[in-house]
């Protein structure tokens, strides 16, 4: 066998080589680096596979230029190569969705207004029962608020609609809009006539009024219907620019309340029977107190007597929906020609048992037992009382239900000792059924017409006019004034009245007053007169007031009154004469 040739020993290859020697050569070097590769681990990266790992080359120049482990040292470098291909794909895939995620997202159309309400009517709340009820009135403003970057707005149609929803849950067409929903509209606006150009710097305001008829349902959400209503409020602009808005509208009915209501229900064959007096209206939440006495429990006999007495008492709230589906053009060949089809459904609201807290008097004629306890429509937290709805037009109705159920057992004892009570064994279990009025709580209980001043529609007529003699003078022309031909007006005369109780002449003016109330005279002090002295002898001219006439006070001159000349008849006129004290002694015309 020839010897290996070894090529790392000398410094010169030889000149010629054979080609067997050669192969040799070759095959040997393979053999070594191939059992070097598979006793030596390779340090792989775990995120490249060795399957895509690249194997030694065996050219030429590997085996004339060969270096100290290189073999090691390759395959490091290939991975870190392959590590830094790695980072940078991974880096630029992170520069990729860091563009996506930095990226300003689409941007949509800009919108050019806006609406905004502002709401000047209470809480819509119908007062009474949908036959008494005046209705509601609900007011408010629209605003419009401009958007766009210009300042101003130009709307070609602007509307606004008062609409109410009507769902039911058992349609005819299951997949069917128009046998699920039906929308009725109830009052429209029309705020613009013409076109308009609007300003951003102005108040955009339009006033809305509408009085709700009392007899519309309240809003409701019942297990088979809902019933809602809503504003829609539709503009658009000179370029074509839709502007919507929508502002649910909450309407309740509130019922006010009265006198409790008393019910008896008599259990024949027995002689039992039970009173029941229960609030006349109830509410969703809180609870209601319930007073019943049932009479009759004793039978007395000639030895003995039998009683019932009272073991366990249940009450439950029951709510019974109905809605009648009707379907649309498309699916009316499911029902018969005309008709529509009836849903129901009961759920209980609230129920309990209660085992005693009743009073037993058997001694009484007849015997009596009484109780009183609560219930409340929200004994069910999972459970929402619905008020009562009979929307005859809409096929929607709801109502409540108390069911009390008694359950009694019969007992005999004799009249000698009532002590030694033994159970017959026979029971019976009394149910009554009442009828309950859920309602929303009234508040104040002010309906809008008791509140506010009545609206122009219901001014009444205005008073006859009194006519004119024009007949061209329309409704009220051609009237004639004629005179008063019938029979003489009766009058009654009034009490002249007098200053005191002097006697009045004849030729003395009549002097009118409140007839029966006698005036007391007035005393006339002299000006002159001191405080201590008292009143004079005779009047001062000055301060006299009455007793002249119409000529007396036109005259230049006046004349003394009726009472100074009969004072005055017999004496002559003279001047005027003072006393020392400063009284006068005459009297005299005043000049």
């Amino acid at each position: 066998m020839p010897s290996r040739i070894q090529v790392h020993q000398g410094t010169t290859a030889p000149p010629r080589l054979s080609p067997i020697s050669v192969n040799e050569v070759v095959a040997a070097l393979q053999r070594k680096i191939t059992a070097t590769h598979l006793d030596s681990p390779t340090i792989i990266s775990p995120k490249i596979s060795p399957k895509n790992s690249r194997r030694p080359s065996f050219s030429m120049d590997n085996l004339l230029h060969h270096k100290k482990d290189k073999k090691h040292d390759e395959p490091k470098e290939r991975d870190s190569r392959d590590l830094k291909r790695m980072s940078l794909h991974l880096r630029s895939s992170n520069k990729s969705k860091d563009r996506k995620s930095a990226a300003s997202p689409k941007a949509g159309p800009v919108k050019v207004a806006h609406f905004e309400n502002i709401t000047e009517s209470p809480p819509v709340v119908l007062f009474g029962s949908a036959s008494s009820s005046s209705g509601a009135l609900i007011s408010g403003r629209l605003k419009l608020v401009i958007d766009d970057p210009t300042g101003e707005l130009r709307l070609e149609k602007f509307n606004m609609s008062f609409k109410t929803h009507i769902t039911t849950k058992k349609p005819i067409g299951k997949d069917c809009k128009d046998c699920i929903e039906r929308v009725d509209e109830l009052k429209s606006w029309t705020f613009l006539s013409e076109p308009k150009t609007f300003f951003k710097d102005r108040d955009n305001q339009f006033p809305y009024s509408y009085l709700i008829p009392g007899h519309l349902p309240a809003t409701t959400q019942s297990q088979l219907a809902t019933i809602s209503y809503a504003l829609y409020v539709t503009a658009v602009s000179s370029h074509g620019e839709k502007i919507e808005y929508s502002l649910p509208v909450s309407i309740l009915r509130a019922i006010h309340p009265g006198p409790d209501k008393a019910s008896i229900r008599i259990f024949p064959p027995t002689n039992l029977t039970g009173r029941v007096q229960l609030p006349p209206i109830v509410h969703p939440i809180g609870t209601f107190p319930i007073t019943m006495s049932l009479s009759g429990v004793v039978e007395k006999k000639a030895e003995s007597q039998t009683r019932w007495r009272l073991r366990k008492l249940s009450w439950r709230i029951e709510e019974h929906s109905k809605v009648i589906s009707t379907p649309c053009a498309k699916h009316a060949h499911k029902v018969s020609e005309g008709k529509s089809i009836l849903h129901s459904e009961t759920r209980v609201l609230g129920n309990d048992e209660i085992k005693g807290g009743w009073k037993t008097d058997f001694d009484t004629v007849g015997g009596e037992i009484n109780m009183e306890f609560e219930a409340s429509l929200a004994a069910r937290s999972n459970h929402r009382a619905t008020c009562d709805v009979d929307a005859s037009s809409s096929g929607i109705e709801v109502k409540h239900n108390l069911v009390l159920e008694l359950i009694v057992a019969e007992e005999f004892c004799p009249n000698k000792n009532t002590q030694l009570i033994t159970p017959t064994g026979a029971a019976r279990v009394l149910r009554m059924q009442f009828a309950l009025i859920v309602t929303q709580r009234a508040g104040m209980g002010i309906s809008w017409d008791e509140e506010m001043p009545p609206v122009y529609q219901d001014v009444p007529d205005s008073p006859p006019g009194y006519g004119s003699s024009d007949k061209n003078d329309g409704a009220w022309g051609g009237a004639v004034i004629e005179d008063y031909h019938g029979p003489p007006l009766e009058y009654e005369d009034l009490e002249a009245m007098t200053d005191g109780p002097s006697h009045v002449p004849a030729d003395a003016p009549p002097s009118y007053g409140n007839a029966g109330l006698p005036m007391r005279q007035r005393p006339l002090f002299n000006s002159r007169t001191s405080s201590g002295e008292g009143p004079s002898t005779r009047p001062d001219e000055r301060n006299r007031i009455t007793g002249f006439t119409n000529d007396e006070l036109d005259a230049d001159v006046v004349q003394p009154s009726w009472r100074d000349r009969e004072a005055t008849a017999d004496e002559s006129a003279g001047p005027v004469e003072e006393t020392e004290e400063g009284q006068t002694s005459g009297a005299a015309p005043r000049q």
